[in-house]
């Protein structure tokens, strides 16, 4: 009779899903109402309109791909606790700086931070990195600022504009291009952001590297053609839904072109993309297939899954969080957003006394106005509309005056009361751009107006189309400073807002078109004396409100 020695067997630890509850309900404090105010925002506009569709996807990609790493048993417990908590810090930091100064890419985009900071707290670095492309795709969702949108959407539109004229004149369509407008037949469309930007340009990257993902090719250099291609195909596909939606305006009418079929023309501009990244991945595995047979070696085939062997798979030790720390989380994320009502700016800074009609003298100094005889570049939005990044000004004004000389400048004047990060005043440079405009001698001025003890610091620059040329000085007042540029405009807010300030803002714009011979500096001269009288003029009735008083 042989003896059995008997082992103590240890009690299966189950998961608790407690502390992932209180985990979850740490980031719904945090990120509903963020959400909730994207969803009214700039994600319910036509521009953004892919971010929330990319969050969805990027959650249910994560879901999947926890699954899929539990089940093949390359879930490990390792945590890296000092990595996860800087992490984590660092995404709470964004999240609090973001959602008090409406920075909208650090408060949506400090979700990724935070959930690197749990991955790593929780299960360590070699499981994070198995994660990576969810918090990668999880970019996508973030809206970027708007001047960056301004500064490389540009280019795109005006490319995208170029290839649908083109493409439609040599169909012979009678059609004709300004910078990023289309005159086709009697119709005038201006092609947007959303028609040939930069945000589409991202969604249909987003959209290409999640199918690469799926695919799982095993050539990386397959990999990276195919991700550097989806640009082109980007343009490609703009440049279809440009031309679809001339044409349907063209033969149905302005209202069917700005419809339903606009919506319909958005859904074809995907449906191009996808079947563009389907053929052109079709493609390169033939050429792939027909290189491999005539090196004679294997064709290479998708990515095998990997499974190791591992009991973590059957229970869930690896995904039970400890109670402390998740409560420690949660608190922390209480805490930034109570820090966010304390940094909310509640000073609203309101320097305009009333209407510009009632506020700019049509009389003032030598200066009388005359109906103009020339088509302004103007900022004017229609009534009624509320604010936003397209159109962020409460009144606009633009007339035209001449001297006693008979010397005649142009004024353009845009106001809002508000101005957050991305509601702000636009540089003109972005509106003569726009208008087939090109811009040369640009320079920064110093200019000394009456009874103001600094200078005011402004810009200007010449604007040529075809025969026209116009010289224009312009400044920007936001609060009580003149930011030169989109950064410094941005700064300038921020500041404000840590101070606890809503600053307004103004555009200040004099312009008048040069006749042949005539030098740019007379032109400049004569803008400096008209700004000059203004100034002299409207502090009486509004003070501070062209320049701080």
């Amino acid at each position: 009779m042989t003896a059995e020695t008997i082992r103590p067997t240890m009690p299966e630890r189950r998961f608790s899903g407690l502390p992932w509850l209180v985990v979850a309900a740490g980031l719904a404090a945090m990120y509903i109402p963020s959400f909730i105010d994207l969803f009214h925002g700039v994600w319910g506009t036509e521009r953004n309109a892919h971010g929330p569709i990319v969050l969805v996807v990027a959650c249910c990609y994560m879901f999947v791909r926890v699954r899929q790493l539990r089940e093949d048993g390359l879930i490990e417990r390792k945590p890296s606790p000092i990595l996860g908590s800087l992490f984590l810090l660092m995404g709470l930091l964004c999240f609090v700086l973001g959602r008090s100064q409406t920075v909208l890419f650090m408060e949506a985009g400090s979700l990724i931070p935070i959930l690197v900071g749990i991955v790593l707290l929780q299960f360590g670095r070699r499981t994070c990195r198995r994660l990576w492309f969810a918090f990668f795709f999880m970019l996508f969702m973030v809206p970027l600022p708007a001047s960056v949108v301004d500064l490389l959407t540009q280019p795109l539109k005006i490319g995208v504009s170029y290839a649908s004229e083109l493409i439609l004149r040599h169909l012979g369509y009678p059609i004709a291009r300004s910078g990023v407008i289309l005159y086709i037949g009697p119709y005038q469309l201006l092609v947007a952001d959303a028609c040939a930007g930069l945000n589409s340009l991202f969604t249909l990257e987003a959209l290409g590297l999640l199918y690469m993902n799926l695919v799982r090719h095993q050539s990386l250099f397959r990999n990276l053609i195919l991700a550097v291609l989806i640009v082109p195909i980007s343009f490609t596909a703009n440049t279809v839904r440009v031309m679809a939606l001339a044409l349907i305006t063209f033969y149905l009418g302005d209202a069917a072109g700005q419809g339903f079929l606009h919506g319909f023309a958005g859904m074809l501009l995907f449906m191009v993309a996808l079947a563009l990244i389907i053929a052109l991945d079709g493609l390169l595995r033939w050429m792939a297939v027909r290189y491999a047979k005539w090196r004679g070696v294997a064709v290479p085939e998708a990515l095998p899954r990997q499974r190791l062997a591992s009991s973590s798979v059957q229970d869930g030790t690896n995904f039970s969080m400890k109670l402390p720390l998740a409560a420690f989380i949660a608190l922390l994320m209480v805490v930034s957003v109570g820090l966010v009502q304390l940094l909310v700016p509640h000073e609203v800074n309101v320097v305009k006394s009333g209407k510009f009609s009632e506020i700019i003298p049509t009389r003032f100094g030598d200066w009388h106005e005359v109906p103009s005889p020339f088509l302004q570049v103007n900022v004017n939005v229609e009534d009624g509309t509320d604010r936003s990044s397209d159109q962020p000004y409460d009144d606009v004004l633009g007339r035209t005056y001449v001297n006693s000389q008979g010397q005649m400048v142009m004024l353009a004047l845009a106001y809002a009361s508000e101005q957050t990060q991305d509601v702000k005043i636009h540089l003109p440079e972005v509106c003569y751009v726009a208008q087939g405009f090109n811009l040369k001698d640009q320079k920064r001025i110093e200019l000394q107006m009456p009874e103001v003890k600094y200078a005011v610091n402004g810009s200007q620059f010449v604007a040529s189309h075809q025969s026209r040329r116009e010289a224009v000085t312009y400044w920007v007042r936001i609060g009580d400073g003149f930011p030169s540029g989109g950064l410094a405009a941005r700064l300038k807010i921020f500041e404000d807002g840590m101070a606890g300030r809503v600053s307004d803002g103004i555009l200040v714009r004099a312009s008048s078109l040069l006749r042949e011979n005539e030098k740019q500096s007379d032109a400049f001269s004569l803008q400096h004396r008209f700004l000059e009288d203004l100034q002299t003029a409207v502090r009486v009735k509004s003070p501070g409100l062209l320049v701080p008083a």
